[in-house]
């Protein structure tokens, strides 16, 4: 079964009142909705927090989606919206330099060497250093096209923002990323790498 039927199915059980559905949904795409929010907010506990809050919210709401898009989009633009609002009530001067790295995942490929394994944790390194140097808008959609593979579409979607937006913020953003990778890494980074 696809993906965006499975969920189909799952959320007219979830609207039947099935909790097992539910759990499913949030198993599906509890790693997903975090880093949403991580990027957004760049600070581990708050972006459990809002996550949190996110599923609160989709439980409350699923009567309201309309299904004229994926069910993950709808859940990304719930993921989003929420914690872009806990940015907006943050208070100031509350920002944690103590966060984990762990959750952002970059497959290996298998029988690589020694040498290429150390490269790419640098790599990974370096690119989560640089991601949580950008604003939380430009992180959210550079995380949401590149690490969740999301199209322009659906960033429009769950952002709020014009396909223009998107595009600009992609391409200053990856502009930004390039050069900052370069700076950090020298010569290892191509110019393809982006």
């Amino acid at each position: 079964m696809h993906a965006k039927e499975a969920d189909q199915q799952l959320v007219e059980e979830v609207l039947k009142g099935n909790q097992s559905a539910f759990r499913q949904l949030v198993e599906r795409y509890k790693d997903y909705v975090f880093t949403v929010c991580f990027r957004v907010l760049q600070q581990r506990e708050e972006a459990e927090e809002a996550s949190q809050d996110v599923f609160i919210k989709v439980y409350r709401t699923l009567g309201s989606f309309e299904q004229k898009s994926k069910f993950s989009t709808w859940l990304y633009t719930v993921a989003y919206r929420t914690a872009l609002d806990k940015v907006r009530t943050r208070k100031k001067g509350n920002i944690s330099i103590d966060q984990e790295d762990n959750y952002l995942q970059i497959p290996d490929q298998e029988n690589r060497g020694a040498e290429q394994l150390i490269n790419t944790e640098l790599l990974k390194a370096q690119l989560i250093t640089a991601i949580r140097q950008l604003k939380p808008q430009d992180a959210a959609v550079v995380t949401l096209f590149y690490l969740k593979e999301k199209s322009i579409k659906e960033i429009v979607e769950i952002t709020g923002l014009t396909t223009t937006n998107v595009k600009t913020k992609l391409h200053r953003t990856r502009e930004s990323l390039r050069k900052h990778l370069q700076k950090q890494l020298g010569k290892e980074i191509k110019d393809n790498l982006l």
